[in-house]
């Protein structure tokens, strides 16, 4: 056995390199996530959704049969989303799920997805004395955004120039019950994993009729990314969405 090729077995050993059958192909990359609350379970550095978790029980499981698919390593961190989008910022081989994309993140990233598009509504609190009814009155309205999200960003473009910002969406649902600001933005789902979290009851807040905008969540890989590895996680997301599995995937751990 020649040098050269001693070497690449004990990369691959090492898990330098991610390895399939036969070969070892490109280097693994660190894949991080956020804002997963009870949705999911660590064993050992394996992260699993909980099935019926939710939305971020799904999307940890579309990126493990993507992971399975590509023959990378199985091993995703959970971190706060601000500091992901930091660290793969910083790079190098670094990935970030669930992520919004938009004009402003465009060239901070390269993309992978959608994973998922959800619809975001306008919430507020059951005790306000003037529901809300319309978009152009949700305007004239302080909005809680979570700082490091693509909220403000989304709203602005949409008119939106009153936000009060909070340090996680627990602490804009906070805001919202002590009166710190009339509206937030969130998809249903999201919500109830707020009220989860939070301990706070359904009964002090009442979700609008006024929709907020969509939120389409990509994997945001960092720069280095060559273009080719890109494909390869898209090729395998779209063999996936296109598969019976994906349908089984939102039935066992979304729904």
């Amino acid at each position: 056995m020649g040098v050269s090729w001693s070497r690449k077995l004990w990369a691959c050993a090492l898990g330098v390199l991610s390895l399939l059958p036969g070969a070892c192909f490109a280097q693994a990359y660190q894949f991080y996530t956020h804002s997963v609350g009870d949705q999911v379970q660590a064993l050992g550095q394996t992260l699993q959704g909980k099935p019926h978790g939710g939305k971020r029980a799904f999307h940890v499981e579309v990126v493990r049969v993507l992971m399975a698919d590509l023959g990378h390593p199985d091993a995703i961190a959970v971190v706060p989303f601000a500091r992901g989008l930091k660290l793969v910022q910083e790079g190098p081989r670094r990935a970030l799920f669930n992520v919004i994309r938009t004009p402003g993140r465009e060239s901070q990233f390269k993309w992978v997805g959608p994973l998922l598009v959800d619809s975001d509504w306008f919430y507020e609190s059951s005790k306000s004395e003037s529901p809300l009814r319309s978009q152009e009155q949700a305007r004239g309205l302080p909005v809680c955004v979570a700082n490091g999200t693509a909220y403000e960003e989304l709203l602005s473009r949409q008119g939106f120039t009153r936000f009060e910002r909070g340090v996680s969406y627990e602490a804009c649902l906070r805001m919202l019950k002590a009166g710190r600001a009339a509206l937030m933005a969130s998809s249903e789902e999201n919500f109830r994993g707020l009220l989860q979290a939070t301990g706070l009851e359904q009964g002090e807040f009442r979700r609008t009729p006024v929709e907020a905008g969509s939120s389409p969540g990509y994997i945001a890989f960092s720069l280095d990314t060559p273009e080719a590895e890109l494909q390869r996680w898209q090729r395998a997301l779209e063999r996936l969405r296109a598969s019976p599995q994906w349908q089984q995937l939102y039935l066992r751990f979304h729904e």
